[in-house]
């Protein structure tokens, strides 16, 4: 046992910074299962949402240096769509007015963080590492609370771990839906 607690924390760290470069990697999913199974111990779970906190801030960390790096590089921008840059000028200046709530919903969002750092590159005021500290606190501690929620209900088990999976993939798309249909709802009221 005292070997498996080091290879889970490498392989949550590892899910949740490839996560930044491939959004698809089912970090969140993985955090709030893992807790669904730590339930009652309250070590593990402290540790849980430590790991997956500090993961998720060095993830955010490397990921926008790599994207500050390619974009330095990049002599036009990508996918000249007027909509893309419109989209991208939005963000930037939300991040300049609200930049806590920003990051928090950005780090909930499939490919949120992604799309954030890109911005942030952009947006030399905006602190993107505090902020990516703060976004990755409250998103492994309400992922290990889901998890502990779930398993709560339904004890841990594979009945949990399945409710799990598909309320934290579903949550994930409802808000991505909402912040598409948010933006476009907004534009038409001005």
């Amino acid at each position: 046992m005292s070997l498996a607690l080091p290879i889970v924390a490498c392989i949550v760290v590892a899910l949740v910074i490839a996560d930044f470069f491939v959004p698809m990697v089912p970090s969140a999913t993985t955090i709030a299962t893992l807790a669904g199974f730590a339930i009652g111990d309250s070590t593990l779970i402290a540790g849980l949402i430590a790991c997956a906190a500090l993961a998720s801030w060095a993830g955010d960390v490397l990921g926008y240096y790599a994207l500050w790096h390619a974009r330095g590089r990049m002599r036009r921008p990508i996918l000249g769509s007027a909509r893309i840059v419109h989209l991208e000028l939005r963000l930037r200046s939300t991040l300049r007015r609200r930049p806590r709530l920003t990051t928090v919903v950005a780090r909930f969002m499939p490919a949120g963080r992604t799309a954030l750092a890109w911005a942030a590159v952009a947006t030399p005021e905006y602190p993107h590492a505090r902020m990516a500290i703060v976004a990755g606190a409250v998103w492994a501690s309400y992922m290990v609370g889901v998890g502990l929620l779930i398993a709560w209900m339904f004890g841990p088990g594979l009945l949990s771990a399945v409710t799990t999976v598909t309320s934290v993939a579903a949550l994930s798309v409802a808000l991505g839906w909402w912040f598409r249909g948010a933006p476009a709802a907004a534009a038409a009221k001005r």
